[in-house]
């Protein structure tokens, strides 16, 4: 229902605050501690989607508030009146907006979303197409904030919406606290007997096609032949019973899922980080962003990055330079991990400068203030 009072911006979400999920983690942080008069309602539907049962979501708004009690208010709570008298709506991926459109045009409130891959979102699929359709030709629509180059060119070559309506922020937020991690050279080859390489990703189908662990695992298969100081770490929803990894017993590694915030004290002692992902894989028109927010932190770490880019979204990085694109297969992927090992100077160069670039595209004066900025404006509009 409706109030007399009027909140300058009002924010869904399905997830938020688990620390799972960094990026909404230090969005919606950040945006709810810079507009003074905003809320936020959560409903943790996708909280069975990470294995979390439900219960746990008021454990994990206690602990944010605990670090930052200025929030304590900002949370609307389920089954008490809500205010949604705002003057704009916001949330992120085209399910939760799509879950809302209903009542923001019944109460004619404004809205502007960030349409990141995954979330519902699929080219070329008719059910995605007909929920994009529908939100992007509401009375209430302001402005999408995407996140690829990849999708402000679907949404224009498909009349989605004008390109004035577009607003194109290369990549995702990501925790600030990851920013100012302290790396140590000493825990990296050939500083340590070990060269360590690294999968992280969430588990959505078996042997994890998608995201390429079956690549994975095969090249650990065939890099064991050649090196024996070589080890392998797993993070997400994978472990040994995936695939058979019977031969790499001693040589690898499963940490299953884990929080934002205890990812760096892992890739501080990798060396490089696998993310051999490919698209359409998992459902029809199904794509990641570019690269994985597991591979950011990762890279972050100083960990180098092997990476695919089947969709050429890469719009910022250096390949070979700060980033090594590959085409994904065993093969290439396993060139590249020969090179490094054999020429350690050249791990060391692009861990380097592949850190020294990602600090400067994931600081939130590139990821926030151009969406503050677009928040502000529609909201003094309104």
């Amino acid at each position: 229902m409706k109030s007399l009072y009027k909140n300058d911006l009002f924010i869904y979400d399905d997830i938020f605050p688990h620390p799972i999920s960094g990026f909404r983690y230090e969005e919606f942080k950040t945006l709810l501690n810079y507009f003074k008069e905003s809320k936020i309602f959560v409903e943790p539907l996708s909280y069975p989607a990470l294995k979390t049962d439900v219960k746990i979501h008021k454990t994990h708004i206690a602990e944010l508030i605990a670090k930052f009690p200025k929030l304590k208010n900002k949370f609307l709570q389920e089954n008490k009146f809500v205010n949604i008298n705002t003057k704009l709506f916001y949330c992120v991926f085209l399910t939760n907006i799509f879950h809302n459109l209903d009542w923001l045009e019944k109460y004619k409130i404004p809205f502007i979303f960030t349409l990141y891959p995954g979330g519902g979102f699929q080219v070329e699929d008719l059910i995605s197409d007909q929920k994009l359709h529908r939100v992007l030709a509401s009375p209430q629509f302001r402005k999408v904030i995407v996140t690829q180059l990849f999708t402000k060119e679907y949404l224009i070559k498909n009349n989605f919406c004008e390109a004035n309506k577009i607003e194109y922020v290369f990549g995702c937020v990501v925790p600030q606290l990851s920013l100012n991690t302290n790396v140590s050279s000493e825990k990296k080859y050939p500083n340590k007997e070990t060269f360590d390489i690294v999968f992280c990703a969430a588990k959505y189908m078996p042997k994890g096609l998608d995201k390429g662990y079956d690549v994975f695992v095969e090249l650990a298969h065939s890099l064991t032949q050649k090196y024996d100081f070589v080890r392998f770490h797993v993070i997400g929803g994978f472990d040994k019973e995936e695939i058979d990894v019977t031969l790499l017993d001693g040589k690898i590694k499963f940490y299953g899922y884990q929080k934002f915030d205890d990812l760096a004290a892992i890739y501080q002692q990798m060396d490089v980080i696998i993310s051999p992902n490919k698209p359409f894989l998992y459902g029809k028109g199904a794509f990641d962003g570019f690269p994985l927010g597991t591979v950011i932190e990762a890279v972050l770490n100083n960990v180098v990055a092997i990476v695919t880019d089947n969709l050429n979204q890469n719009t910022v990085f250096d390949s070979g330079k700060e980033i090594i694109i590959t085409n994904g297969d065993v093969s290439s992927i396993e060139n590249e991990i020969i090179d490094l090992i054999e020429n350690p100077e050249k791990l060391i160069d692009i861990s380097q400068k592949g850190r020294s670039k990602f600090l400067e595209i994931y600081s939130n004066d590139y990821q926030m203030n151009p969406r503050i900025k677009l928040l502000s404006e529609e909201i003094k509009i309104k």
